[in-house]
């Protein structure tokens, strides 16, 4: 392979990790998008259920997100600018 092909190859895969590590981070604020509700006194109602269930789903894909990146290999400015 050529250094150029190289270069390509490794920004591509960066770029798939990246997609992933975004599609993660959409879940989680998605999941904690909304409103959970709360009594008259400031207290979350069904005792906090629905915001424990927001918290853990969003917990759930920040840590898909933390292990994705964790695997991306980054490219280099030489890999760049090989393209």
């Amino acid at each position: 392979m050529s250094t150029k092909q190289v270069a390509k190859a490794k920004v591509s895969a960066a770029e798939k990790g990246c997609d992933k590590v975004q599609t993660a981070w959409n879940a989680a604020y998605e999941a904690l998008s909304g409103e959970v509700s709360m009594n008259g006194c400031g207290v979350y109602h069904d005792q906090g259920y629905p915001l424990r269930r927001k918290l853990l789903d969003a917990q759930a894909e920040i840590k898909i997100a933390l292990a994705e990146l964790d695997t991306i290999e980054w490219p280099t400015d030489a890999d760049y600018d090989e393209l």
